[in-house]
């Protein structure tokens, strides 16, 4: 299967000084194999049209997204007039080295810190100090699989809180003072080789974790990373003579984590979606959040009905585009890219049944579908990736070219399905929810429903 790509700049080059006029596509009242204005009135055998095609979203809340071990506590959270209250708390056991070298019994006490490492941010109003606060976990952490919906309890006083001034695109340390009877205890079972340090379950029972809580008034949502930069340092001197600190750390790297997210869309367009799995319509508006879980949902039966009235048709050009996006602060920009997985009346991304690959288009320099063994066309699963919607941030709109895609479309017997957008960020790999904006975040986007649109030029013998 060949398929012939024209871009749209070769086409205007070709045409300059044609004036080309947008003929919007209803289905309802205007011949889709008619639609677009011929580009070329003097050509005799070849006219090259181009279409719009109008697409519909509704909002899908994702069923059981799992934020176990993401790498990334997320915290902190939001208010906003389309997704309601949002916040978000990241829960993380925490661990030690065996080899550390611990304070002898005459040791000294200097100072003891929670320390987070900050890998970014999303905030308004950052001329003002931003509140965090880690408290102590009275349930431990299993060793089970943890969703976005899971929570657990944690003492009401924090072990440790602070206030900070952060900037845009912050990649810092922050330290907090830790709580001086924590402390002091802390302190004292490592000197006197307490069995709480003889082995990590023991400090389970002893520690079982914290939550890591922000304030979603503040409107900042922070990354933090798990690793040897977050948890708690004990800084000692062996002697009062001693001039130079030694530290113990009480880390998080390798210990299990997840997150998780509280909502209230009262008064909301999102405030009827209740149900997982279900497609609502929320109206003019459509946004998608990270880590709430909702998704849009883009009902491509338009293009199916454009694609089934056209014969000898070669496209040289379709693109999705979407926005621009609402209005959102410099410091809050939205997902950097979109990818477009395959649903059907499910709601839920739809798999390849002989090793459970996620269906999506693929590139356009990728094949889109392929012929199993009884002779089935079947959409690809192909190494070169998925094509994701990348969001421009000069013009705010979300747009990427799906012509190897339409073209297979209208080629092959293969089953045509809406898509639904996840966001991820464009160097992360593996399948939802591992190691993308999805569970590493709350960043949003909502953008109007007449934004929606497939552009497509192509040519078709007269």
């Amino acid at each position: 299967m060949k398929v012939i790509t024209t871009s749209i700049q070769t086409w205007q080059a070709k045409l300059a000084g044609i004036l080309l006029i947008t003929t919007s596509f209803n289905s309802s009242c205007t011949d889709p194999s008619d639609i677009g204005l011929v580009l070329d009135p003097n050509a005799n055998q070849i006219g090259v049209f181009y279409a719009e095609i109008p697409l519909s979203a509704s909002l899908v809340s994702v069923d059981s997204l799992r934020t176990t071990n993401p790498l990334v506590l997320v915290v902190g959270g939001d208010n906003s007039d389309y997704f309601g209250r949002t916040e978000a708390i990241g829960y993380s056991r925490m661990a030690f080295s065996s080899t550390a070298t611990k304070p002898t019994t005459d040791a000294i006490l200097d100072s003891a810190r929670f320390s987070i490492s900050i890998s970014s941010l999303t905030a308004e109003g950052l001329d003002q100090a931003k509140n965090f606060s880690a408290h102590k976990l009275t349930e431990p952490i299993l060793d089970t699989a943890y969703y976005s919906f899971d929570h657990l309890s944690y003492e009401e006083a924090p072990f440790a809180s602070g206030s900070f001034m952060l900037t845009e695109n912050s990649d810092t340390i922050v330290a907090m003072n830790l709580d001086e009877t924590l402390a002091a205890d802390l302190f004292s079972k490592l000197q006197n080789e307490d069995a709480i340090f003889d082995n990590i379950f023991n400090f389970r029972d002893y520690f079982p974790g914290f939550a890591l809580k922000g304030n979603p008034d503040e409107e900042t949502t922070i990354n933090v990373l798990v690793g040897n930069d977050t948890g708690i340092k004990l800084y000692f001197r062996e002697s009062e003579e001693d001039t130079v600190s030694s530290t113990y750390t009480i880390f998080t790297a390798q210990s299990r984590h997840f997150n998780g997210v509280l909502n209230d869309p009262t008064g909301t367009p999102t405030e009827v979606i209740v149900e997982n799995d279900e497609a609502y319509d929320v109206g003019n508006l459509a946004g998608s959040k990270s880590l709430l879980g909702l998704v849009l949902r883009l009902d491509m039966e338009p293009l199916s009905n454009f694609l089934d009235t056209l014969e000898n048709a070669t496209f040289n050009q379709a693109t999705l585009v979407m926005g621009p996006t609402e209005n959102f602060a410099d410091s809050k920009l939205p997902p950097q890219s979109l990818i477009p997985y395959f649903t059907d009346e499910s709601n839920q991304i739809l798999t390849r049944e002989s090793d459970g690959a996620l269906y999506s288009i693929q590139s356009d320099v990728a094949t889109q579908v392929v012929i199993d063994e009884d002779g089935n066309v079947l959409p690809a699963v192909s190494t070169s990736g998925t094509n994701p919607l990348l969001f421009d941030s000069e013009k705010f709109i979300y747009q990427q070219s799906l012509t190897s895609y339409v073209d297979a479309l209208f080629r092959t017997d293969v089953q045509r399905y809406d898509l639904l957008l996840y966001p991820r960020t464009p160097s992360s790999g593996g399948t939802p929810p591992y190691s993308n904006d999805f569970v590493r975040s709350l960043r949003e986007y909502v953008v109007n429903q007449n934004s929606i649109k497939l552009k497509i030029y192509y040519s078709k013998m007269r």
